[in-house]
């Protein structure tokens, strides 16, 4: 059976190719979120470039 893949890990992907679009990627969410107030969307795109950018949990 073929797995496909998540769109996180697509984007994870494509950011890791082209790290320079990553404030662009930044930008675009955040203006989704002031139009669209969908904060899980948000974390999940956020969660996507703080494994990109390598950023690890240190709360906790």
């Amino acid at each position: 059976m073929r797995k496909f893949r998540t769109l996180d890990e697509f984007e994870e992907e494509y950011l890791r190719k082209h790290p320079e679009e990553i404030d662009d990627y930044l930008t675009e969410i955040f203006e989704e979120y002031a139009q669209y107030k969908d904060s899980g969307a948000l974390l999940a795109s956020l969660r996507v470039v703080a494994t990109v950018r390598e950023i690890s949990d240190t709360i906790g």
